[in-house]
């Protein structure tokens, strides 16, 4: 899929994707939730709320994080319900336009477009 470079997010895209291993790994596990929730991905990757630099993770120094505000969220591949109030989607992506992991997170109090612990530019 193509989102926003986060170096000038308004004049350029990369490819990112999810690695066939990840998907397959998810597939091995009837993780199908995670599986479907790859469409939220694509939505977000597309039109991010905002890209933060730099985001640390356990391993893994240096990632993108997209997040943004879906309007809806998937229980399985049939059942597609009201996105979980208070939440935001993330997206990890790691410099080689890998996603790396996706979830919902806690939006933050002071503005419930980006998620707790991020402040807004």
């Amino acid at each position: 899929m193509t989102a926003p470079l986060p170096s000038n997010p308004s004049l350029e895209t990369w490819k990112v994707g999810i690695a066939e291993s990840k998907i397959r790994l998810l597939r091995e596990n009837g993780d199908k939730r995670r599986l479907v929730r790859i469409r939220l991905v694509k939505e977000v990757c597309e039109k991010p709320g905002d890209i933060v630099h730099g985001w640390k993770r356990q391993d893994k120094d240096d990632c993108y994080l997209y997040y943004g505000s879906p309007k809806s969220d998937y229980r399985s591949a049939t059942i597609e319900t009201p996105a979980p109030e208070g939440m935001v989607f993330l997206v990890f992506v790691l410099p080689d336009g890998t996603i790396d992991d996706w979830n919902w997170r806690p939006a933050s109090e002071d503005d419930p477009r980006i998620p707790e612990g991020i402040r807004s530019e």
